[in-house]
């Protein structure tokens, strides 16, 4: 257990270390007219534009958003709602009917009228 603590430690203090210098630089990144801020299927990225809206720099992760990443992997805090005691066990209701659904038919619909 010790090992894998050490372990543990180790992954934690190298990925502060490798991914703080780069978070700094993306927090201090001079921006020459806006950013832009794009949601994408792997995080929010910043992209810097200059007064035509042509990109400046590679795009970067959010330094703002970035810390609501972690927010999915933290189980939220809260103690248990009922102690169990010696011998007790629990009992589940049995699973209700599910009603059935009747199937919808495809109805395309045509091109607009034209005007």
């Amino acid at each position: 257990m010790t090992k894998l603590r050490a372990y543990i430690s180790g992954f934690v203090v190298a990925v502060l270390v490798l991914t703080g210098q780069a978070m700094a630089e993306a927090r201090m990144m001079s921006t020459p007219t806006g950013e832009i801020v794009i949601c994408t299927g792997t995080g929010p990225l910043v992209v810097a534009v200059d007064a035509s809206g042509a990109p400046t720099g590679p795009a970067h992760i959010c330094p703002d958003c970035a810390l609501a990443l972690f927010a999915d992997l933290c189980a939220p805090l809260s103690a248990p709602l009922h102690m169990m005691l010696g011998g007790e066990r629990l009992r589940f209701a049995p699973p209700a009917e599910a009603p059935t659904l009747a199937l919808l038919t495809a109805s395309a619909r045509g091109p607009p009228a034209p005007l």
